[in-house]
Parts: structure tokens; sequence; C-alpha cells
């Protein structure tokens, strides 16, 4: 699953786990083929897939912003929550079931709602006692949906699972108490991927297990969650680069990755057999500044380039191997894509 998803081994070596290039046979690089994905407007960003060459996101409309879900060359408009609202499409299952969070940021107001769009209703997911702000993290192929709980009050979030089998429920999962961070992604089989003050962690069936690290290895931060495999970013040796978790949870320096928090481009993402996609850097062709130039990884080792490297973004990749992102044109408007290699 996807995208702002959340992981221990013992430390090792620095050269032990760095990934050679040379296992990159394991996976052939290939052409990445684009076809344009129909849009209301000018631009949109898809953000999450059903695996099955259908993808969601959002685009702008005569309404403004508003989700958005891509099938059989085909968009569809979802229904809002209301008006002023802004939406973050986090997550898709196979069933076509979309979920993710609306916010209201208005003259000092604001709200953040999860929700839940599955066949033609769009509807808010409840919160969690005296919580008043709610986000949608993923969403697995049963129903079940993860997501965090919180109220500015305390500053404190709690992870929830909404679970299909109690329709209009939410609940806490054992063994992790409210915390002053919030998850950072889901797995398929229920595990959360969560930051705490020692660093990346996951929870699976109640039980908290420290992600490794490395020597040089600090501020590490994880992107997507897939298959019991983690991908993120830290810094490494003063330098920015992609991290690789592997499902032992022993952690690996993406070769020729870098990436750029100060622009909102996206970041790494994973699928079930380990695929990646992310920012490569300036000495292969990536600019830190504009935070373009991206690269495609498997199970850590270095792969090739995506698409052109000055114009297209990878977002979201499919255990399809399908790969959803954006053209930028030359007045850096966003145009949705999907990518299929061959």
């Amino acid at each position: 699953m996807h995208r702002y998803r959340l992981l221990g081994g013992a430390l090792l070596a620095a050269a032990a786990l760095l990934v050679p290039t040379s296992t990159a046979s394991a996976a052939e690089a290939c052409t990445w083929r684009p076809t344009a994905l129909p849009v209301p407007s000018k631009s949109g960003l898809p953000t999450a897939t059903d695996h099955q060459g259908g993808f969601a996101g959002t685009a702008g409309t005569a309404d403004g912003q508003r989700p958005i879900a891509w099938k059989n060359g085909a968009y569809s408009v979802l229904p809002g929550l209301g008006p002023l609202r802004t939406y973050d499409v986090a997550d898709e299952n196979r069933a076509g079931t979309i979920v993710g969070t609306a916010q209201v940021n208005y003259l000092g107001f604001s709200a953040s709602t999860a929700f839940r769009y599955r066949d033609g209703v769009m509807e808010e997911l409840p919160k969690l006692g005296n919580n008043t702000k709610a986000a949608a993290l993923g969403i697995n192929d049963a129903g079940d949906i993860t997501g965090f709980v919180w109220d500015d009050g305390s500053g404190l979030t709690t992870v929830v699972r909404w679970p299909a089998a109690q329709p209009g429920t939410v609940t806490t999962l054992p063994g992790l108490a409210p915390h002053a961070t919030r998850p950072e992604a889901v797995d398929e089989d229920g595990s959360v991927l969560v930051l705490r003050d020692s660093g990346l962690a996951v929870w699976r069936a109640g039980t908290i297990t420290q992600l490794g690290t490395l020597p040089g290895l600090r501020t590490a931060r994880a992107n997507a969650f897939s298959n019991g495999r983690v991908v993120g970013n830290a810094v490494y040796n003063d330098k920015k680069v992609g991290v690789y978790w592997d499902q032992q949870g022993a952690a690996h320096v993406l070769p020729n990755s870098s990436y750029n928090l100060s622009n909102t481009n996206p970041g790494f993402d994973i699928n079930r057999d380990g695929l990646i996609t992310g920012r490569i850097d300036e000495a292969h062709g990536g600019n830190d500044n504009s935070g373009t130039g991206y690269g495609v990884w498997k199970q850590g080792a270095w792969v090739s380039n995506f698409g052109d490297i000055k114009l297209d973004i990878p977002s979201r990749i499919g255990d399809d191997g399908t790969v959803a992102g954006v053209r930028m044109d030359a007045e850096r408007i966003f145009h949705p894509y999907v990518w299929r290699c061959s």
C-alpha cells in the first residue's frame, strides 16, 4: 500500500548494507512509455492506485480542487464533502474504494476529515473520543482503513482503524499509545510504519519492531510501505539519499539517489515486488533545486533512469508495474500521465 506509509535489525557495517549496482541484473531496464490521463481542466496528480490500471488523485475543476478517479482511459470527478475543502487522496484498493483526507483552512479556522468513497458515495469517517480531526492513510483489499486522529490541544496523534466488518466504528490499535508524531504508512496486512523518538519502527499485531540503521545515517523518514518493505529518505554521511529497508528491516542506501524536501514533488514509492521510483542525484542527471530527475530501483539495486528526467515525475507505482505521475510543461503545470514498461 501507499505513500504516506510506515518499521529491527542489528547494526551492520555500511559497506555490507550498501546494495551493489551489479545486482541490478535482477531487474532489467526498459522503456517507460507514457500515456496522458484526461482531466477536467489543465492539471492533476494521481496519488493512489487499484493495482489494476486504475488510479485516483486530485485535479482542478470548475468547482476547485476535487478528488478524481481514472479507469479505462476516462476520469470521474468524485463528490465532495462541502465547500472550501482541499483533498489528499491516500489510497485505493482493488475494489475501487478510495480513502483520503479533506481539509478546510479559512480565516483562522481549520478542520481535517478522513473520508471513504465507494459505490458513488463519499462519506466522512468517524473520529475517536474527544479528537476533532482525522486523516486516512490506507485501505487494504478487505476494506479496513487505517489512519490517525488528533486534537490541537493535546498535540498527540492516535493511530486508529475503521474496520470493514464494523461499519461506522473506529478503534485504536493495541500497543500504540498516543504520540507527538504521526504514523507514516500502512501495509496490506495492517502493519503500520510509525516514527518515534527512537526512529522508524513497524507496529504489527500489537508488537513494535525498530527498523535498522547504518553508521552515518540520520533523520530517516519513510515514504511508502509494501509487502514488508519500506522506502524513504535520510541524510547519509551528509548527503541526502533514498533509503530502502528490506523485509528483515535492514537499511540500504539507494545508489544514485537524492531527495529534496523544499518542494512538493513526490518522494519515493515502492510496490509489493520491491520496485521503487524516486529522485536521482545530480551526478546522474537529477536537479536538486527543481526536484526533478527520477530513477527506478529493484529491491534496492539500481535499474535505470525513469522517463524524461527533466519533465517526468512518478508519484505512484502499482503492483501491476504501471506507474502514474505527472509530466511538467514549460509553465510548470503538472499534467497527469501513466507509464508502462516495455
